[in-house]
Formats: structure tokens, sequence, C-alpha cells
């Protein structure tokens, strides 16, 4: 769930100045330049980043909060997931003084950042953070998410549940609430909520994949084979073969259960 750019400068600012939420824009201007070109640097090169962070951090002599932001989503942008969720951690525990809007979001883009390092455990503990701080419909997605990977599926499907009963036609939301039926043992449940997360979205990969799952679960295999074959020629239209999800569908087209 990584941030968008202008997302990550105005957290930053509202911290820094630890003013409202409504502030943030006009505090954007009060960040030094070091960050914008820091961030930039990141997107082109994550390594020249992490340095020209690391040298800022060294050479500041105040709060150098936006050095150790700008430097913690390099080690994301690195691959150093489980660095950068440590980093991102002390980001988040030192903004005690920020809104609440923005710490929420610090701790959730924690809970991304150790999903990335597969370390589930750390990662709900971080979105519970972000929800208590901040109940938002798109951190209880990202929760429903963890409690999927842990298995949780009574917790996935009550949390797809709470995001749909605000964004109805969410595919993802649906398509995570599907994968929770099925491993319930709610199959036509399951393909209700997949067939609505395809109808809304055609080309989604992870709501094909699922329904082709739970086709199979129903003993639909040509139903189930034909879904799994739409993923691989969605993937391969976006020049993504490897896709997770097209790899896996190509694994149940070989295997033929869908397990």
């Amino acid at each position: 769930m990584m941030t968008n750019r202008q997302t990550l400068i105005s957290l930053i600012a509202a911290a820094l100045i630890a003013g409202s939420a409504a502030q943030a824009a006009d505090a954007e201007k009060q960040l030094p330049a070091d960050y914008d070109t820091c961030l930039d640097l990141v997107a082109q090169a994550p390594e020249t980043g992490f340095n020209y962070a690391q040298k800022w951090i060294q050479n500041a002599g105040q709060d150098t909060l936006a050095a150790r932001h700008c430097q913690a989503v390099a080690l994301s942008s690195m691959g150093r997931y489980d660095e950068a969720a440590t980093a991102l951690s002390e980001v988040a525990l030192s903004m005690e003084d920020a809104p609440k809007e923005a710490r929420g979001e610090a701790f959730a883009q924690v809970a991304d950042a150790w999903m990335l390092a597969g370390n589930e455990t750390r990662a709900r503990v971080a979105i519970d953070q972000a929800l208590a701080l901040d109940p938002i419909t798109t951190y209880l997605l990202v929760r429903a998410d963890i409690r999927a990977s842990q298995n949780d599926w009574e917790g996935a499907r009550e949390d797809a549940s709470a995001v749909l009963a605000d964004l109805p036609t969410s595919p993802d939301a649906l398509t995570l609430r599907a994968t929770a039926s099925r491993n319930l043992g709610h199959a036509q449940s399951a393909l209700a909520d997949a067939t609505r997360a395809v109808d809304i979205a055609p080309h989604n990969m992870s709501a094909l994949l699922e329904r082709g799952r739970t086709k199979a679960a129903l003993l639909d295999m040509p139903g189930a084979r034909a879904d799994w074959q739409s993923v691989i020629d969605v993937a391969r239209d976006m020049g993504r073969d490897r896709d997770p999800r097209a790899v896996a569908a190509a694994a149940f087209l070989k295997g033929g259960t869908g397990e």
C-alpha cells in the first residue's frame, strides 16, 4: 500500500509542524528542498537516494524526520524490507505530536513494509495502530488482506464486509471476501462475490484467479480453467507474464485442482 508522493509530502509536512491535517498543504512550503530532491533520487536510483538521505542526516543541525522518512522509502525501494519497516516504525513513533491522520498514515506505511518483509504479525500490529488513530476504509482493507495472509478467514471476511458496506463496488474487497468465504466452506457465497468483482473489473487478475478457484471448489472445472486462462491472457497483454497470479493460474491449469 505504499502511498503516492503527494501523500508522503503531506504526511511529513503535517508531522514537522505538528499542526492540523487541514494545515498540511500550507505546511509543505516549510519542508526543506532536500526532501523533494531526496524523493526524486529514490525514484530514479534508490541507492543514490539512500546515500543522499544518509549525508543529510549526518549534516543536519535540526530535526531529521524528513530525511529519515526518505531513507526508509529508499530502503523499501531497494528491497530491504525489514530495515525499511524498522526505519518507518521509528519515524511513526517519533510523530506523537502530529495529527492523528498523519500518524495513522505512517503506521499504515509500517504495515505495508512489514507485509513486504513477510512478517504478517508485525504488519497486523501496525495496521491496528493505524486504525486506532484513523479508522478509515482503506486501512480496513489492508487489515483484511493481512488477516487473509494469516489464514484468519473469519477476520478477513468481517473486515472485507465492513469495507463493502462503505464501498460496495470494491473489487479488491469482493475478492478478499470471496477468498475468505471459500476457505470457510461457503463456495456459493464466494462465487457470487468473485463474479461481481469480475463484472466490475473484468481484467482484475486477483478476481479472475479467485473465481477460478471457487469454480474448481464447486467442481466446475471448465469454468475454472477458462478463468485461469484469462488470468494468463491478461498478464501477457500487460507484459507481466511472471506476475505471481499468472504463475499461480498456470500451475492450477497444469494441476487441475485450484489448490
